[in-house]
């Protein structure tokens, strides 16, 4: 079928056919067309899901690679959203009519925009140095990690088994039984930290198996988290796009559980965020004089995926809770979780980091754009945000919101300079040379895994306009500082230290 976008138009001009329709059924028919392709097989009906017929967040990147030769531009979130051809069709053609995101679309904006946020402004207002300095500190105590098998969940916990005033912790860890929870716990402490805390077991380490997706309950003496005082959740889930709900799931559910649970039982709850809720601005909205503080939550920013949908809302609902009286609670916003400062360890996903995903595209197209080579990059060493957190958590009640990430940045030419120790490092070049170095590499499917960390964050706004809301941690620092802690700068020899390390993992090859 030779049919192009050109072509429609003037077919539907022509004959005065209802274009909506007519672009529906061929975008429809074109969708199923390239699915088809990008998944081998010889049919895809018009309602056949992409993921149920075996498609995969790579395939995803293939699919919108064939459709944009087409000229059919499809943002990466899209076909998540809308898993049918026939669905992604409608989609498509919303788009081409200049209407919104799917994603922002109807119930989901709604859900935003529609939401009193009086009451979480009124508190967040109270967030203040003052408010630090004229209140009561409060210590750690007994503690629960949720998520303490992830990179920071680990970290965190390692902090706490450090701290003498941390008589007992509880992580929950997810696995068929104790047995296997425990040895899962004991691994990952051994490989981070080469010593698995054996002796610690049982009297002062205590696993519970569980998942924050349920309802949250402890075997304590006297009764479910009786005696317990902080909670720490740092489950999460990180990808920023599923073809599911896990991330839902995990990300609202379980900060739904943990807001429960710390109700039912008195502890305080520090729940782990990303200040990737600063969002967008599209169009000029928010306005450039706009950033994200945290004194903030929504000021009219676009949350344009689901991850970062599902960590605002989860904020929204610990927020919502500390505002009415009914949980003492804190949220702590991270930033790019880095290697850790005092040996370089990084995490053992670490393929999943989107800031080295962006590095690992420049150096495998052996270039960037000039435009590109000043633009900062943050790394937070794990272990230091992992300290600022159980350093933020024992301020007083009225402090219920921080930004603990590294205040030192750097620039991107500056580290992609840096892999000259690995080889070449990519060039500076125009944005044109760039382009034609992108749409080479479209052309060779196995580099379709590295194209992924730049397609799945183009033209999230459909065409729109888009600048990210910078983020201020000035106050977090203040504290921080006032605290004994100060952020290590990033040296080069730092930067140096882990390149090599993924590199010698495979990650560049």
């Amino acid at each position: 079928m030779g049919v192009t976008l050109e072509a429609v138009d003037a077919y539907c001009k022509e004959y005065g056919i209802f274009k909506s329709t007519f672009f529906t059924a061929v975008y429809a028919y074109l969708m199923a067309k390239y699915t088809g392709e990008v998944l081998a097989l010889d049919k895809v009906g018009a309602t056949d899901d992409f993921f149920e017929m075996g498609g995969t967040s790579l395939m995803v990147t293939r699919v919108i690679i064939e459709a944009d030769k087409k000229g059919y531009h499809i943002a990466y979130g899209d076909i998540f959203s809308n898993p049918t051809a026939r669905e992604l069709a409608k989609t498509i053609n919303a788009n081409d009519s200049q209407k919104q995101n799917a994603n922002q679309e109807d119930g989901a904006k709604g859900e935003i925009e529609g939401y009193d946020y009086e009451d979480i402004n009124n508190l967040l207002k109270a967030n203040t140095l003052e408010a630090f300095l004229n209140g009561e500190s409060r210590q750690v105590g007994r503690a629960l990690v949720t998520g303490a098998t992830g990179y920071l969940g680990i970290h965190v916990l390692k902090t706490l088994i450090e701290r003498e005033d941390v008589p007992e912790i509880w992580c929950m860890v997810r696995a068929e039984n104790k047995d296997k929870a425990e040895r899962r716990l004991k691994g990952l402490l051994f490989y981070y930290f080469g010593k698995n805390y054996k002796e610690l077991f049982g009297s002062r380490l205590h696993v519970v198996v569980g998942d924050v997706t349920a309802p949250i309950s402890l075997p304590l003496q006297g009764g479910a988290g009786r005696g317990l005082d902080t909670v720490f959740n740092c489950a999460a889930v990180v990808k920023h796009y599923s073809s599911g709900t896990e991330i839902e799931d995990v990300n609202i559910g379980g900060a739904e559980n943990c807001i429960n649970f710390c109700k039912q039982t008195g502890a305080r709850l520090i729940h782990v965020s990303t200040y990737s809720t600063a969002g967008l601005s599209v169009d000029g909205v928010p306005g450039d004089d706009c950033m994200l503080t945290e004194r903030k939550l929504y000021y009219g920013q676009f949350i344009e995926n689901r991850y970062v949908h599902s960590k605002f809302i989860s904020e929204r609902k610990v927020l919502e809770a500390i505002a009415s009286g009914t949980l003492d609670g804190k949220i702590m916003r991270v930033g790019n979780l880095a290697p850790r400062s005092a040996d370089g360890e990084f995490q053992i996903n670490f393929q999943t980091n989107s800031a080295m995903g962006r590095v690992r595209l420049y150096k495998m197209l052996g270039c960037y754009p000039y435009e590109q080579t000043e633009t900062p990059v943050e790394f937070s060493p794990i272990d230091e945000v992992a300290d600022a957190i159980v350093r933020l958590a024992e301020t007083p009640r009225e402090c219920c919101l921080f930004h603990p990430f590294n205040n030192h940045s750097v620039f991107l030419g500056d580290v992609l300079a840096e892999l000259k120790t690995l080889g070449d490092a990519p060039r500076q070049v125009e944005n044109t040379d760039f382009a034609l170095a992108i749409e080479q590499a479209k052309e060779d499917p196995s580099k379709d895994g590295v194209l992924q960390s730049m397609v799945a964050y183009q033209d999230m706004a459909h065409g729109r306009q888009t600048r990210q809301i910078e983020t201020s941690n000035a106050y977090t620092n203040q504290v921080l500082y006032r605290l004994g802690f100060r952020w290590s700068p990033t040296s080069w020899d730092y930067v140096r230290q882990f390149l090599k390390a993924i590199d010698g993992l495979g990650y560049f090859d």
